[in-house]
């Protein structure tokens, strides 16, 4: 399956908005750990959501808003 990982800046329950870090191509739950892994690499400044797959040719170059929050309990520790 493939999935986003998207930095949170707003969050509403299961919705989350923010940029676009990258894709990842795997399992929900190696989506999981590779938003894991991002944000440790980031000295967990940031917070990642695993969100389903954002069909764009440049997806960095837009805000995305109410993404479905995939990993909601997973990621957000």
């Amino acid at each position: 399956m493939k999935f986003s990982l998207i930095n949170i800046v707003e969050s509403s329950g299961p919705l989350i908005s923010g940029s676009w870090l990258q894709n990842h191509v795997g399992t929900l739950a190696s989506a999981i750990e590779a938003a894991r892994a991002t944000e440790a690499a980031n000295s967990n400044k940031i917070e990642v959501a695993v969100v389903a797959e954002l069909s764009s040719t440049t997806p960095a170059l837009s805000y995305w808003r109410d993404q479905a929050h995939l990993s909601v309990a997973s990621v957000n520790k």
